[in-house]
């Protein structure tokens, strides 16, 4: 059926458990060597089965994370658990540097050299040379068996399925030896496309008429070899569309999804061509899927998702990004931002901030909430700390790779600086185990990590030092954040790193400390600095704005006007100081005129000035101007418990903001005072207040009369401001007794909702919009009546049953917008969780034997029929 390469060995080499002795030549191994390498063989085969998992009680079991430098999770020795058997070498020398970190954190004095790194021998890198030969020569040989005659070779399924088994053992061993990984797992992919053997394994990957075994077997093997060689031949002869088709067909279980993933995020690294090309294939789409797939099964399918946007993203071109953009496929970075997992948050962190690095996308990603998960992320992480734990055996980053990041170093983007100067901190202690370092002045990383580490922002510049440290370069001097404070020197400092060199000591001889320069005009410019051209001038005048909207004035800013007026729009900030040099504080602005932004506040932009002053213009006191500029920016508000709502919130947030809706969803309840404040206003600027009711999230509310809780106390604010809820219930929520909910908020109970069903995730967000629709249409919603029961009312509230009344009068109008429908169930007037199928005809609720009206509780949940409707439309 397809050309079979000859064995050199005709199939009798068989993998050895340690993969460490030294090859017999062929044709003189022992019999006794002979059938423990048959056994050993057998062994690997039942490890690569579904049915057979054999647990190795020689090496550590430790959480599994993603490899840096192919295509894959960086412990190629993946189980049915979905973790890695590997060596630990978590050692105590770098244990011992994580902790003199964190001391450090605490006292910036205390001393810590970073060269305790161990360093190799001579004696020992000639040992690795030696075991690198060794190694590559075995290896060599089991890869021509596994497509021998008796495995690949032989064409039949269980053959096939055998001979992958031996190769992706093989690579993943491979790519797990420390020091030479990379050459050991690159000269044997290089071997697989001399030898043809690549070839093969694409027809039986891409050919229709292969079993799904088959392709999932050859997939688990392709993904560990597509190294920069193998892409190479697979765009060089056409392969791309078939592999990616055939890659996408792999969805039936997370192990197929993430496979599938790992290949096409390893086809995104060949060039931006390629990632166009495969970006039109839909490859995005499928990502998206997978992830609202796999949102509730496995974390390895979202580990590898993220890692695909990181390279897709990484290596697209402007065309690329405006199919991204256009499509809000960047939106779907904050899903995989507020997962539990730590590899999962940083890789889509890191998309994001690359996204907002382009010009072309810098303004959609700037608003992009998944940005404002950055900065938690960062300030809750040590650099070494999170490399000892997710990245000890990764051989990192290639060269390629470190380029185009470092290309995006000199983003605009706070953020982005920051989080890019943390991976080069990884790279740099990944590097430095391998005494790698040279390859930092090899792309030119010293000088765009000196000037970072020189700029005023803290994080991104303490990152910056600490990569310059591990590299062995001398870290340049730092400028504060407060930029009021800086002295002549500072000022100097700062010219000189915009590039103003030769102006520097102008700068000196007029004494311009950091109050001249944040108050300087371009007219000064011109005139006392002696910037003749007016071109250096516009130059210079835009570092200095960006220097003042950076800018730490907490020294001099007691009412926080810098806080508001960024809350307001960021470009307002840079006229901060200069307000508050003229005596204006927060308090003062409902009473600033026109004349005075101009004249007093140097705003001489006419259309920064109209922001401000409408601003103003909706409210006379700065709490109302806050909340009118919040109603602007936020449609909804979700309220949800953090312990198990998070990711069904972080679901449901992100499907509404593509569907065009403005949506806050707090990442963060830690704080307290002002934070608390600030969270409340954005719930009364808001038009719609969203609760996300998991299992149990309610039961903190039971005799929490002091309104302690936090969802208690975001519901009292939704309820006092009349704010349109609109409760959202996952499968195990279950109300508690009305009497266990504070009076205050006890009418939640009587609300309707939607019960979400995570396979029909279109249709819930369907049902949410028509709530939200109803609201925006004037339509009033239905109100819970307040009315003493009598002990002869509380005996017939547990008759209650629904019937085919067709009285309207009793009827709200948004149970008369949806009664035609019979789509929802009702739910008895007993409050006890227990859903009771409606046997109404036009969806009202009166009672049997009572003639007063009960506050009812209805929620939709929608038929198997409906869900298949609303596909078809």
């Amino acid at each position: 059926m397809y050309n079979r390469p000859s064995s050199p060995r005709n199939g009798e080499t068989k993998l050895q458990t340690s993969l460490s002795t030294p090859c017999e030549p062929a044709g003189q191994l022992p019999s006794a060597i002979t059938i423990k390498r048959e056994a050993e063989c057998r062994r690997f085969k039942s490890e690569g089965s579904t049915t057979n998992n054999v647990h190795n009680p020689s090496v550590t079991l430790i959480d599994p994370h993603l490899d840096d430098s192919s295509c894959n999770y960086d412990g190629r020795s993946l189980n049915q658990q979905g973790n890695y058997y590997k060596v630990n070498y978590y050692s105590y020398t770098s244990m011992t540097i994580v902790l003199k970190l964190l001391v450090n954190r605490l006292n910036p004095n205390y001393p810590i050299n970073l060269e305790e790194m161990p360093k190799s021998s001579h004696t020992e890198q000639v040992m690795r040379m030696h075991t690198l030969k060794a190694k590559m020569q075995k290896y060599k040989e089991f890869i021509d068996a596994a497509f021998g005659d008796n495995a690949i070779g032989k064409g039949e399924d269980q053959c096939i399925i055998d001979g992958c088994t031996i190769g992706t053992k093989v690579m993943k061993k491979s790519w797990e030896f420390q020091y030479i990984s990379q050459e050991l797992s690159h000269a044997l992919c290089e071997h697989l496309c001399d030898k043809k053997y690549l070839e093969v394994l694409i027809q039986l990957f891409v050919n229709t008429d292969t079993t799904e075994m088959v392709r999932v077997c050859c997939g688990r093997f392709m993904q560990e070899i597509l190294t920069e060689c193998n892409r190479a031949y697979i765009i060089e002869h056409n392969y791309l569309k078939k592999i990616v088709t055939s890659a996408m067909m792999l969805r039936n279980n997370a192990d197929q999804q993430r496979i599938s993933l790992s290949i096409i995020e390893c086809l995104f690294k060949d060039s931006e061509n390629t990632t166009y090309k495969m970006i039109t294939y839909g490859t995005i789409e499928y990502i998206i899927a997978t992830c609202q797939r796999a949102l509730t099964s496995s974390q390895l399918v979202l580990r590898q998702a993220s890692l695909a946007f990181v390279n897709a993203v990484l290596y697209s071109s402007a065309e690329s990004r405006k199919i991204i953009i256009e499509k809000k496929h960047h939106e779907w970075l904050y899903l995989l931002a507020q997962q539990n997992d730590e590899i999962s948050r940083y890789y889509a962190c890191l998309a994001v901030c690359i996204l907002a690095s382009f010009t072309d996308t810098e303004s959609a990603a700037l608003k992009c909430d998944t940005l404002g998960l950055v900065d938690p992320f960062l300030s809750t992480h040590i650099p070494i700390a999170f490399a000892n734990k997710h990245f000890m055996h990764s051989p990192g980053r290639d060269n390629v790779w470190l380029r185009r990041l470092l290309s995006l170093l000199r983003s605009r983007c706070r953020q982005a600086k920051g989080i890019f100067g943390f991976h080069f901190v990884l790279e740099t202690i990944i590097k430095k185990r391998q005494e790698k370092t040279p390859m930092f002045h090899e792309i030119g990383a010293i000088p765009y990590l000196k000037e970072i580490a020189s700029s005023p922002d803290d994080q991104a510049a303490q990152f910056a030092s600490d990569a310059l440290t591990y590299i062995g370069e001398e870290v340049p001097h730092k400028l504060s954040r407060d930029v009021p404070c800086w002295n002549v020197t500072n000022v100097q400092c700062w010219v000189q790193k915009i590039g103003f060199d030769d102006y520097c000591e102008a700068f000196g001889t007029h004494k311009v400390d950091g109050d001249l320069l944040l108050l300087m005009t371009e007219q000064e410019l011109e005139h006392d600095i002696k910037i003749t051209s007016g071109l250096l001038r516009k130059k210079f005048m835009r570092e200095l704005e960006s220097l003042k909207i950076a800018a730490d004035y907490s020294s001099v800013d007691e009412t926080q006007l810098d806080q508001f007026l960024m809350s307001l729009s960021p470009e307002l900030s840079a006229y901060t100081y200069q307000m508050l040099n003229s005596g204006l504080n927060r308090s003062l602005l409902p009473h600033l005129t026109d004349l005075w932004m101009e004249k007093v506040c140097g705003i001489q932009n006419i259309i920064h000035r109209h922001k401000l002053r409408q601003a103003l213009e909706q409210g006379k006191h700065f709490d109302d101007i806050e909340l009118s500029a919040l109603s602007k920016q936020y449609d909804i508000f979700i309220s949800y418990r953090r312990s198990n709502g998070n990711q069904l919130a972080s679901l449901i947030k992100v499907m509404l903001t593509i569907q065009g809706y403005r949506v806050f969803i707090d990442v963060d309840r830690l704080h307290g005072g002002e934070f608390e404040s600030s969270l409340l206003k954005k719930i009364q600027s808001a038009k719609h207040f969203l609760i996300v009711l998991t299992e149990n999230s309610l039961d903190r509310l039971k005799d929490d009369d002091a309104c302690q809780d936090w969802i208690h106390k975001e519901l009292k604010c939704a309820f006092e401001h009349k704010k349109n809820i609109v409760p959202v219930m996952a499968e195990e929520f279950k109300f508690p007794l009305a009497t266990e909910i504070p009076e205050d908020i006890r009418q939640i109970a009587t609300f309707n909702g939607v019960n979400w069903v995570h396979e029909y995730q279109d249709a819930c967000i369907g049902k949410i919009k028509r709530f939200l629709n109803e609201f925006e249409d004037g339509i009033p919603i239905p109100k819970s009546v307040s009315k003493t029961i009598t002990k002869k009312e509380q005996a017939a509230k547990g008759k209650m049953t629904a019937t085919t009344a067709n009285t309207s009068s009793t009827t709200s109008p948004r149970n008369t917008t949806l009664k035609a429908t019979k789509k929802y169930t009702s739910i008895n007037g007993s409050t006890n969780g227990k859903l009771t199928p409606s046997n109404s005809t036009n969806g009202k609720l009166t009672p049997s034997n009572s003639t007063v009206t009960r506050p009812t509780r209805r929620i939709y949940a929608p038929n198997n029929n409906e869900f298949s409707l609303n596909h078809k439309n």
